[in-house]
């Protein structure tokens, strides 16, 4: 052993002597070799041919000796060895000298210290590697195990926080979470366990039936801070969920592999820079193609292969294959499903129940029902079919339920949601007339194409393809028709489409063969590639910006416009990393003086121009029919897979395309709670940065590849969800799931006040209006919430409102997606005696509103119990105004809609009471435009307005209120008179909902006149209006609002705004006086500076105190996706306007002091370019 270590001793001083300090640049002669010997070596790593791979390693460092990348990934196969462990220390020391900051060398160093029995200095080499990469996964978990295990450094407030730093970093990762749990619980942090199990709750797909009963009574444990007991049905739980595979994934990305010892093999250069061009100016390409079929478990398709799906059928990150067969011989078909292992498949086509007759021309995969499964859709020759994944390994036919007649000529088929209210909806394109199918999200579909404008005329359809086109948020339509027929659909929302080919510049010569869309030339817009059968008219077609098209000669000019080759299928993929989607054509090399393959590499350099990089290729291609990438052995590249003209099936293994870095994104909608978006995102638009690359996706699959070239990592991902939501995740993992944040997207403004320290948040505002919230269908049309302003008062309490230097000072902002319509405010002083408080009315009913009334009450009277549906006791939560909550809620599959609960007060005796007041406090989180779409499609989910139910003769519960309204937002009181109610001298209620209501404070008056009040209306004094920015928004649990930080903002373009004419910034005091429909517009972002002079105030009796009600009127329209004029400012709303939108006759006032207002006010023109250009604009020096 001595003798080994002298020799590598030696080995390694020799090798030092060629070692440069600063990045070396190889020769263009060595770089193949070294590349070739990098390849040989991670591929072997990866068959566990670990001697084969040492060899390999070992070579690559003579001819680098500088690159610690050699040195790590010989270290890695010498952990993995038998008796190897004294020659890894040696190396992955040396590699952690050549290169000290890079945490995945650091790591291995880590590991190799701990598998040598020195775990002090392994957390030594961890922690010191942590304080360079506070988000390095594998350095977290390790860490966090090292602590969690009986030691001498057991320490499980450690662990418990390094955990914390994990699911903060991804909160999609499962294992990690469940984890947390246990040790939150343990360390008694019941309400962090809480959070994190009500997290849960919403990212997993649908629970196992045996695991929600347990799931329940953890969290109601939590709940009553019972962590003896919850700690025990926690375990049970996380158990349960051991077994799954997105649990099983989640550790794997903790530990970086599934083998015995953590860690990852090294596949970029950290020391070493490689020419880009040789001496030709030629573009180098590191990226070699290797047909590995027969080493992964494929050899045994080797024809009549007609389709293939790559789909993570089974939820555990890697991409399985669905392959159909067309068996000549018997003229039968046959379906099979290949589940990957780590880059290895196995048959499991016996256990998944799928089987039909007929040819499949083609199948795609997508979670229809948004169970957080993904299911397929096979287009037949007799009859297509639709499976559902039921999660457990198997498929159930649905087709004979769902609602949709196929046709048996269909030959293409594409989900995604034509009317952005969640759900994916069906196109399918046929040999004659095409369809859309509606998703009714209660497992069946409508037909609806000549309702949404989608059916066109009869024409052969030879493929579809979806993006937003346009750049306005919401997803159009491309449909590839033979005879120069194709059209394209402009989405206009509300579920209709225009058809609009005549202007969009798309007029393509040829007979068309396939259609693929993708940003080639990074400006942020999707672009199409349409192909021709004759192999003479391919055409690129660069988008302008605004959804039309000019066509691109100059892309394919280096390639002769691939004339004389026949497209049958093409994909775009950046199969080299660099950061530029490459194009791949399958097809048929008419011309063999040109082309020696079926199969081409196109590359993009860069520059929005593509050259034949196919040598890059296997040679021996003839005709190939359909090319499909994906990165099959999750080595940060893209392989691919190809079906030739025989049916057989081959997989490319990409060797090279992961010397440049990479970031694979995967989004996760909410699946319980959720603001409507599909649980894989599918119609989402991702952008990256990093440095001045600047990249994005339409996500039409689970995972969204991005190269990044030769940078570290990527600065910034934005998604746009598709209903709308921006989401931002700075610096993310290599590997990130970017979980949905449930956000309010519209509510309302806020209200902060001066609180005698500091500004604060006092009340949301203007929830009474909702200008072109969609309600759900009347007769077949549209139902629309009511025109009328708000003319509302708010609470705010005395303590939350002090004068500075004689004024009251107010800030009243827009940070949500909407633009609110300020007309007039009012500052009302109620003074009073201390023993008595003072209430309003802030119940959200529809007009005619309610006389305006102030309520004293000197006494209160508290439930002497109050539990609910389950017998949860829950008085505790409502005896005193405290902010802390009732959480007895379970969510539903909506954001604002839970399972239906009970809360049943009992207060006692109340017989002597002449009158009967009851006074409830507490929020909503409500729902929004497009949820009350998805609602009015569905027969399975309603909502229940909260009804007030007592005790009648016959000892039953009798509702006496059908409708009792619901807070209007955050902290707000609702006052009902119950005086006669009562029906036997029984004074028990009970409050039934299905809505998320959150109570605070509850109690019953008998008195509520107002004995000693002294009342103040202040008019504003000044009105400013100005840019200010968007605050952070948090809450403390689940039960809990979302609440704005006044002091902790965000500048910069944040949403998508609401395009149009504005009020100008600067005083706006003339135009919040009266309600005269000449008010402020604001946009998000702004904010108005609100004075009211203190000074004139009466004198303050001693032993009262001093109450305020905030006045205002005026209307909000939020930016979401189904509301009426959504995307614009106007149309204007008017005080008298008998509907919005517009009813017959109406029409913003065109007097003369009105145009007068408005050329002198609403000057200020905002567009979406901000928007837009966010992401590409971003520097993270910024």
């Amino acid at each position: 052993m001595k003798s080994k270590k002298v020799y590598l001793n030696l080995f390694i001083i020799f090798l030092i002597g060629f070692r440069c300090v600063d990045k070396k640049e190889i020769s263009i002669g060595s770089i193949n070799k070294l590349i070739s010997h990098r390849n040989l070596g991670l591929a072997y790593l990866e068959e566990e041919r670990y001697s084969d791979g040492a060899r390999e390693f070992r070579s690559f460092i003579a001819i680098a000796p500088a690159e610690a990348s050699g040195y790590a990934n010989l270290g890695w196969i010498y952990l993995q060895s038998p008796d190897k462990l004294d020659s890894a220390e040696i190396i992955l020391k040396h590699a952690m000298e050549l290169s000290p900051d890079n945490p995945d060398i650091s790591f291995l160093v880590g590991k190799m210290y701990e598998l040598t029995n020195r775990q002090n200095e392994a957390i030594e080499v961890l922690q010191s590697s942590l304080k360079q990469s506070p988000e390095h996964i594998l350095t977290l978990y390790q860490l966090s195990e090292y602590y969690r295990q009986p030691s001498d450094v057991f320490n499980l407030e450690k662990a418990e926080e390094l955990l914390l730093d994990i699911v903060k970093i991804n909160p999609g990762n499962v294992a990690a979470q469940m984890k947390q749990i246990e040790l939150s619980i343990k360390n008694n942090h019941p309400k962090a366990a809480l959070f994190s199990m009500e997290t849960v709750r919403r990212i997993l797909p649908v629970l196992p039936a045996d695991a929600v009963p347990i799931f329940n009574n953890a969290v109601q444990l939590l709940r009553e801070n019972n962590t003896d007991q919850s700690l025990a049905q926690a375990l049970m739980f996380h158990n349960l969920l051991k077994s799954t595979t997105y649990y099983r994934s989640g550790i794997v990305e903790l530990r970086g592999n599934a083998g015995p010892i953590p860690g990852l093999p090294i596949y970029r250069f950290t020391n070493l820079k490689f020419p880009i061009k040789d001496k030709q100016e030629n573009i180098l390409t590191t990226v070699q193609f290797v047909d590995v079929t027969d080493k992964i478990g494929l050899q045994g398709i080797r024809s009549q292969a007609t389709t293939i799906v790559l789909c993570d059928y089974d939820s555990d990150g890697d991409e399985d294959l669905v392959i159909s067969q067309w068996l000549d011989k018997d003229k039968s078909s046959k379906q099979s499903i290949f589940e990957n292992n780590s880059g290895v498949f196995q048959d499991i086509s016996g256990i998944t129940n799928i089987n039909h007759d007929g040819r499949d021309i083609t199948a795609i995969s997508a979670d229809y029902d948004n169970d957080g499964f993904l299911d397929l859709l096979f287009i037949n020759s007799l009859k297509s079919k639709l499976y559902k994944n039921d999660g457990k390994g198997k498929f159930i036919d649905m087709t004979s339920t769902i609602g949709i007649d196929f046709t048996s000529n269909g030959m293409k088929a594409g989900f995604f949601d034509y009317d952005l209210e969640g759900d994916l909806d069906l196109y399918v394109a046929s040999g004659s007339t095409n369809e859309l199918y509606r998703n009714n999200a209660d497992g069946t579909f409508t037909e609806v194409s000549n309702k949404s404008g989608t059916a066109g005329n009869s024409a052969k359809s030879k493929d579809i393809a979806f993006g937003d086109f346009d750049e306005d948020g919401d997803v159009d339509l491309f449909v590839l028709n033979q005879n120069g027929a194709s059209r394209f659909y402009d989405n206009r929302r509300q579920g209709y489409f225009a058809d609009i080919t005549t202007t969009v510049g798309l007029n393509f010569v040829g007979e068309p063969s396939t259609v693929v869309s993708g940003d080639y030339n990074n400006d942020g817009y999707l672009d199409l590639f349409i192909s021709d059968l004759a192999g003479e008219q391919h055409a690129m077609f660069q988008n302008k910006g605004d959804g039309t098209f000019i066509k691109d000669e100059a892309s394919l000019s280096a390639i002769d416009g691939l004339t004389g080759f026949v497209i049958i299928q093409a994909d775009f993929a950046d199969v080299d990393n660099d950061g530029y989607l490459d194009l791949l054509v399958a097809g048929n090399p008419v011309r063999k003086d040109k082309y020696q393959s079926g199969l081409l590499f196109l590359h993009n350099d860069g520059q929005g121009k593509y050259t034949d990089a196919s040598t890059s290729l296997p040679s021996e291609f003839e005709i190939i029919e359909q090319v499909k990438t994906a990165d099959m052995d999750s080595d940060g590249d893209l392989d691919m897979i190809i079906i030739n003209d025989q049916g057989n099936v081959h997989i490319m293994r990409n060797d090279g395309g992961n010397l440049n870095n990479y970031l694979k994104v995967r989004l996760a909608g909410l699946r319980t709670g959720s603001s409507k978006n599909n649980y894989f995102g599918f119609g989402s638009k991702v952008e990256v940065k990093s440095g001045g690359l600047y990249q994005m996706r339409h996500v039409n699959k689970a995972v969204s590849h991005f190269g990044l070239g030769n940078r570290d990592g990527a600065d910034v991902v934005r998604v746009l969800w598709s209903n709308g939501v921006p989401q931002n995740r700075f610096t993310p993992q290599n590997n990130q799931t970017i979980v949905e944040t449930q956000i309010l997207k519209g509510s309302c403004p806020y209200l902060y006040a001066w609180n005698g320290n500091e500004y604060a948040f006092v009340t949301d505002v203007l929830w009474p209006s909702a200008l072109g919230m969609p309600l759900g269908i009347m007769a077949g049309e549209p139902l629309y919430a009511f025109p009328n302003s708000t003319d509302e008062y708010l609470w705010m309490p005395g303590e939350k409102v002090h004068a500075r230097d004689g004024k009251y000072t107010l800030q009243f902002t827009t940070e949500l997606w909407e633009s609110p319509y300020l007309d007039n405010i009012n500052l009302v002083v109620l003074d009073h005696p201390e023993s008595v408080d003072v209430y309003i009315n802030e119940t959200f009913i529809p007009p005619p509103y309610p006389p305006f009334r102030i309520y004293s009450v000197a006494k209160k009277y508290s439930p002497l119990s109050a539990v609910d549906q389950l017998g949860n006791d829950l008085r505790n939560a409502v005896l005193e105004k405290d902010q802390e909550y009732t959480m007895h809620l379970t969510p539903g599959i909506y954001q604002g809609i839970t399972e239906l609960h009970d809360l049943i007060l009992d207060f006692g005796d109340l017989d002597h009471a002449d009158s009967i007041f009851l006074f409830l406090q507490g929020w909503l989180f409500p729902t929004d435009a497009s949820i009350n779409v998805n609602i009015s499609q569905s027969s399975v989910t309603g909502l229940i307005f909260p009804q007030l139910q007592v005790v009648n003769r016959e000892g039953n519960w009798e509702t006496v209120i059908n409708n009792l309204g619901f807070p209007k937002g955050k902290n707000k009181t609702m006052i009902f008179d119950l005086t006669g109610k009562f029906i036997v001298a029984d004074h028990r209620v009970r409050i039934r909902t299905n809505m998320e209501i959150y109570w605070d404070h509850i109690f019953m008056a008998t008195d509520v006149t107002n004995n000693d009040l002294t009342v103040v209306n202040l008019q504003p004094a000044s009105a400013d209006l100005h840019y200010r920015g968007f605050s952070k928004i948090s809450r403390k649990d689940f039960g809990s609002p979302h609440i704005p930080d006044y002091y902790n903002i965000t500048t910069g373009q944040k949403w998508r705004d609401l395009t149009g004419t504005y009020t100008k910034y600067g005083d706006v005091l003339p135009l919040l006086l009266e309600s005269d429909s000449k008010y402020v517009i604001m946009n998000a972002g702004d904010e108005i500076s609100l004075e009211f002079i203190a000074s004139d105030l009466p004198y303050l009796p001693e032993n009262w105190r001093r109450d305020f009600l905030f006045y205002n009127d005026g209307w909000l329209k939020d930016g979401d996706l189904n509301t009426a004029h959504g995307q614009t400012v106007e149309p204007l709303p008017f005080h008298g306007m008998s509907a919005y939108p517009y009813g017959p006759g109406d029409g913003y006032p065109i007097d003369s002091d009105y145009i007068e207002y408005m050329n002198m006010y609403n000057t200020r023109t905002v567009t979406t370019d901000a928007f837009k250009d966010a992401i590409r604009n971003y520097s993270k020096s910024k």
